[in-house]
């Protein structure tokens, strides 16, 4: 979503409307040295733009359904996996009171969860006790979308079309460094503080803790220079943009043909149709050869910089070793395979 208040948001004739649309689930813990892998739940279980792409090397778990949103069947999956990710610790994992968050006392009898306890919050409580709300999903948002305005200003500058157009790839490689990296945990833990969750070493910091420390002002501040850039009509409030409306509703009205279709594709007994609809462009195929040349040419590119920095070149070296290792391996295979033929 660009941050343009004139721009249609419904369908326009000769155009196609976006379908994109994804469902982020993120969790961490009070300190911010814990943050879970993202899981991103999309429409399409085989986007095009995976064609190509190894996706246990996204670094985020990617689920779907017919519309993109955390099922009781998803969120379950994801409770096993948290479950084993904090195994050897006994934890307490804090939920909203959101309808696919499945109650305890319906989670099944073969879900056994050996390191959590679950306690979920009382329905309609405001971000002043849910540490998420109160700041951590609003700084997540600030740094994807300054990704996002980044990358959107050089596809301009390139003239690229469509340049506003993200596939589900894109986001999640906008999406996966945000939450790895740009979330601070300082931030993090200041929420949890500010929602009065916090351990008997941590109670004399609330009282430094100010809705002021709930958000990171200096990608606030480059936000706003972007959007200044762009130089929009009607630009968006940059508070706006960061709580748009329509990405805190909690729930969906489905009707009875759509209900019928997401238990039937859930349970397999459908093939999926959706992928019609898909318009992502598949991502071509890379040989090492040419990545070997492209990794050539950025070592350049960095030693030719007035303010070249000696570290850049070397992990984009190590880089080169890696893709010359696979260059090697493939070699050998396909001599091998050569040979057993011969054979």
């Amino acid at each position: 979503m660009q941050a343009d208040n004139s721009l249609a948001t419904k369908q326009l004739e000769g155009r196609k409307q976006s379908k994109e649309r994804l469902t982020l689930a993120l969790c961490c813990n009070g300190n911010g040295s814990d943050k879970l892998p993202l899981w991103v739940i999309g429409k399409f279980k085989n986007p095009r733009c995976f064609k190509n792409i190894n996706v246990t090397s996204l670094g985020c778990v990617h689920r779907n359904n017919a519309s993109p949103w955390i099922t009781q069947i998803i969120f379950l999956e994801w409770l096993r996996a948290f479950d084993l990710h904090v195994s050897g610790r006994k934890v307490l994992l804090i939920l909203d009171n959101f309808s696919g968050h499945t109650p305890v006392e319906k989670i099944p009898n073969h879900i056994r969860l050996r390191n959590t306890t679950i306690l979920y919050l009382p329905p309609n409580m405001t971000s002043k006790i849910q540490p998420c709300d109160a700041g951590i999903i609003r700084n997540f948002k600030a740094y994807y979308r300054r990704r996002f305005n980044r990358a959107l200003l050089q596809r301009i500058e390139d003239k690229v079309p469509e340049p506003e157009k993200v596939n589900i790839l894109g986001a999640i490689q906008f999406a996966v460094p945000t939450w790895n990296y740009e979330v601070k945990p300082t931030t993090i833990a200041n929420c949890f503080l500010h929602c009065k969750i916090r351990s008997t070493k941590q109670a004399e910091a609330v009282e430094n803790v100010t809705e002021d420390n709930l958000v990171d002002h200096e990608v606030i501040a480059d936000l706003q220079s972007q959007i200044q850039r762009f130089r929009y009509r009607n630009p968006m409030d940059i508070r706006n943009l960061l709580n748009y409306p329509e990405e805190q509703i909690m729930s969906y009205t489905s009707d009875l043909d759509s209900i019928i279709e997401d238990h039937l594709e859930e349970a397999g007994l459908v093939p999926v149709l959706h992928e019609e609809e898909d318009d992502n462009k598949k991502v071509p195929a890379m040989s090492a050869a040419d990545v070997s040349e492209m990794l050539d040419k950025l070592v350049i590119f960095f030693m030719q910089q007035q303010d070249a920095n000696e570290s850049c070149v070397s992990s984009i070296q190590k880089l080169k070793d890696k893709v010359s290792m696979i260059r090697t391996n493939r070699m050998v295979q396909k001599n091998i395979d050569w040979f057993f033929k011969r054979i």
